[in-house]
């Protein structure tokens, strides 16, 4: 298959990419600089081919795409990683700058770049995209992060109004991957005292959930959940036993 994956220099994104491609994939993914795309060790890998693209602008991600195409020749999933969290604070301490930077990459971003994704796979006939769940997806809410889980939230249900829009289009549809607690810089950026200690519990590492991920894909399954309920309350009963 052919991959094109916002944000995949660190993270979930970058193990994605190597997954991928170890599975014999071909993989076009975005980071936001030179650097940070030479400084992921996926330029190193065959078959796959970086592009500097900031998601929260629709042009690089338009010009991202068409890059994308012309090396890959058709995309048949378009993976929405690209993220960032807030700052460990309340609303009303949060500045405009830290709230907007959430909200364009966020939100206006994954819309924009699921709207350019449809749009090419409704001329193609056939295509998945993927947006990346978090903490507000599942309707939790805890102080501190309710701008990222709002934006989260919203992501939830823009996927499912989306796949609403294309019940024509039998071979084209809008997915999601939930992760959970992912040890990543991500993570790291919203960690409290209780926050770590449930982490060390039900936290995982980003080579547990990526092959997950990508073996779920390349089966067709549309809304892949790393960690459900049941993962989590069996990690709970069994972290006392654990050292």
């Amino acid at each position: 298959m052919n991959i094109f994956i916002t944000g995949g220099t660190r993270g979930i994104g970058r193990g994605m990419v190597i997954e991928f491609q170890k599975r014999g994939h071909k993989v076009v993914y975005t980071g936001t600089s030179e650097s940070s795309i030479l400084n992921s060790g996926n330029q190193d890998l065959e078959n796959t081919l970086g592009i500097i693209s900031n998601v929260a602008s629709r042009t690089d991600t338009l010009e991202a795409s068409k890059k994308a195409v012309e090396y890959l020749g058709t995309i048949d999933l378009w993976i929405n990683n690209a993220g960032v969290n807030q700052p460990f604070k309340h609303v009303s301490e949060l500045t405009d700058e830290e709230i907007r930077r959430v909200i364009d990459i966020n939100v206006t971003g994954m819309i924009n770049a699921t709207s350019i994704a449809l749009e090419i796979f409704k001329k193609q006939g056939y295509g998945t995209v993927y947006n990346m769940e978090g903490l507000g997806s599942n309707n939790m809410v805890f102080p501190g992060t309710v701008i990222y889980a709002s934006s989260k939230h919203l992501l939830s249900f823009f996927t499912k109004g989306c796949n609403k829009e294309l019940k024509e289009y039998n071979r084209v549809s809008v997915g999601t991957l939930s992760p959970g607690m992912v040890f990543t810089d991500l993570l790291k950026t919203s960690e409290t005292s209780d926050g770590d200690k449930i982490a060390k519990i039900i936290g995982s590492t980003v080579e547990q959930v990526t092959p997950y991920f990508v073996k779920k894909m390349e089966k067709g399954k549309k809304k892949i959940n790393f960690m459900p309920t049941y993962k989590i309350m069996w990690r709970f009963i069994i972290s006392p036993f654990k050292k």
